[in-house]
C-alpha cells in the first residue's frame, strides 16, 4: 500500500511545495522564513496536525490535537534557531462539532505555555460541506535565539527517539489499524494518539554551541535530512519500534515508510565529534543516540534504505 491509496500523493505535493515557494520573501532557513525587525529576526510558521485531528475527535482526545499543533510547530522553528513567543489558532469543523472547539484550544494553550509562549488569539470556521470532521492549525511566532550551520563532513548526527507517527502518515494509518485492535501489545488508539515528542531543549544546546544544527522528521520523512544535507551524504542506522515495523508487515514498502514517517527517530541533531559528549549530556533528557556520521558524498542510506 501506498501513501498515494490513501489519498495523498508525495510526488504531487513536493511539485505544489516547490511552486508556491518562488512567492516566499526573507531570509530561508530549513523550515522557516524570516525577517528583520527592530533589530530582532523574527518568523511566522504554519503547520497543522492534519487528519490526526480526525482520529482524535473520534476517540474524543481533542486536547491532544490542540497540543500537538503548537509542538509540531515549534519542533521546526527550533530547527532554524527560533524560540516561539506567541500562538494563533485555527480550528475548522462541520456544524455538529462546534462545541468541541473550546477543548481543542484548551490543549493549544497548555502546550503554548509549556514552551514559553501564549495563545494570543484564533479563528473558528464552521463550514459545512468544506470540512468532515476537523481541522487544526496554529501559527507560531519566534525569534531568533541561535545561529545554526548546514551539516559538514565529519559530523556525527544524533537521533532523538519520537513517541510514534507524531502528526505524519495518519491517512495512511488510518487504514492500516483499526483504534481497538492491539498491536504490538497495546491498544492502537494508544500508539497511534501519543502526544508529538517536544524537542525545544534543543534550542539551549544550540545556544551553547553544543549543537550545530537540527532537522525535524516530518512530513516527507527523511527527504528533510537529504535536502538538509544538501550533496552531502551519510549512512544513518537505529533500531526501529514495534509500530513501524507493523506498517511494513501490513503493506506498506520500506522506501514508502521511510519518506512518510519517522520510523521512530523524530529529530537529527548533529554536531563536530569534539563536541559529541558535550551535546549528548545536554540532550539526555530527550535520550539522544549517534545514528551516522555525515560523509562528502555518497547520498544518504537509512537503515539501508536508499531516500
Amino acid at each position: 500500500m501506498r501513501y498515494r491509496d490513501a489519498g495523498v500523493d508525495l510526488d504531487k505535493h513536493w511539485a505544489v511545495h516547490k511552486a508556491v515557494s518562488q512567492y516566499l520573501g526573507g531570509a530561508r532557513g530549513i523550515y522557516t522564513s524570516s525577517l528583520e525587525v527592530g533589530g530582532a529576526r523574527l518568523t511566522l510558521h504554519v503547520d497543522g496536525v492534519g487528519t490526526k485531528a480526525v482520529l482524535a475527535l473520534e476517540l474524543d482526545r481533542l486536547e491532544v490535537a490542540g497540543r500537538d499543533c503548537v509542538t509540531v510547530n515549534v519542533n521546526d522553528i527550533v530547527c532554524d534557531g527560533f524560540k516561539p513567543l506567541a500562538v494563533v489558532d485555527y480550528v475548522a469543523v462541520e456544524p455538529q462539532h462546534l462545541d468541541k472547539v473550546p477543548r481543542v484550544v484548551a490543549g493549544v494553550a497548555s502546550k503554548a505555555g509549556e514552551v514559553g509562549a501564549q495563545l494570543l488569539g484564533g479563528e473558528t470556521a464552521v463550514l459545512p460541506g468544506v470540512i468532515y470532521g476537523i481541522d487544526v492549525v496554529c501559527t507560531v511566532l519566534g525569534i531568533k535565539a541561535a545561529y545554526t550551520r548546514p551539516p559538514a563532513p565529519g559530523d556525527v548526527l544524533i537521533g532523538l527517539p519520537s513517541t510514534g507517527p507524531h502528526a505524519n502518515g495518519y491517512s495512511l494509518l488510518r487504514r492500516l489499524f483499526k483504534p481497538e485492535e492491539e498491536v504490538c501489545g497495546r491498544p492502537a488508539a494508544e500508539l497511534l494518539l501519543a502526544e508529538v515528542a517536544d524537542y525545544s531543549p534543543v534550542l539551549k544546546a544550540m545556544e551553547e554551541d553544543t549543537v550545530a544544527g537540527a532537522v525535524h522528521i516530518t512530513g516527507g520523512g527523511y527527504r528533510k535530512l537529504k535536502k538538509a544535507l544538501g550533496g552531502l551524504g551519510a549512512e544513518v542506522a537505529f533500531d526501529v519500534p514495534c509500530l513501524f515495523r507493523e506498517i511494513v508487515k501490513r503493506g506498506v514498502e520500506p522506501h514508502e515508510a521511510y519518506q512518510v514517517f519517522n520510523m521512530g527517530i523524530g529529530m537529527v541533531v548533529y554536531t563536530t565529534k569534539d563536541r559529541l559528549g558535550e551535546a549528548l549530556r545536554a540532550l539526555e533528557p530527550l535520550n539522544p543516540r549517534p545514528i551516522g556520521e555525515v560523509k562528502q558524498g555518497g547520498g544518504l542510506l537509512v537503515n539501508s534504505i536508499i531516500i
